[in-house]
């Protein structure tokens, strides 16, 4: 019995070093550019690299400090973008990102915080990436894996 105790607490501690995300707690950013031509999407490019910056400057490793870090200089992000890329549409509200699949792995249907940047009409092949709980932690270009932390521990 106290063997079983001391294996219990031992993966309670191991469990509580590793930093467990839910999900429930995310903030997106997507970029639409106005199509897929190539200036359309050298834009797109200009945008993620300027949006890229500006997320440096507002993340905070604490959820609602973030959230109000964005809402705060939104307006004056919306403003460097317009001068840098023209015509652009900018919200941030809780959006959705339909079921999907993507690299071989589900991503979930649910509403999250997201910084929506659309350039012209929007039309063209999206960017997006999580901003909170890691900055940029998953893009278009990255796979994305999903691991059992169970699996894991006894593997």
């Amino acid at each position: 019995m106290r063997k079983f105790i001391l294996i219990v607490i031992a993966l309670l501690f191991i469990i509580s070093l590793i930093n467990i995300h839910d999900g429930k707690e995310e903030i997106r950013v997507r970029i639409i550019p106005n199509s897929n031509s190539g200036v359309d999407l050298s834009l797109k490019e200009k945008a993620k690299s300027i949006t890229c910056c500006y997320l440096n400057k507002v993340y905070d490793s604490n959820y609602n400090e973030c959230i109000n870090n964005i809402k705060m200089t939104m307006d004056e992000f919306e403003d460097v973008l317009t001068k840098e890329i023209g015509k652009i549409t900018i919200s941030f509200d809780k959006h959705t990102l339909y079921n999907k699949t993507y690299n071989d792995n589900a991503v979930k249907n649910e509403k999250y915080y997201t910084l929506y940047i659309v350039i012209g009409d929007g039309k063209g092949s999206n960017w997006w990436g999580t901003i909170y709980p890691n900055l940029l932690e998953i893009s278009s270009s990255d796979e994305i894996k999903y691991e059992s932390l169970f699996v894991n521990l006894f593997k």
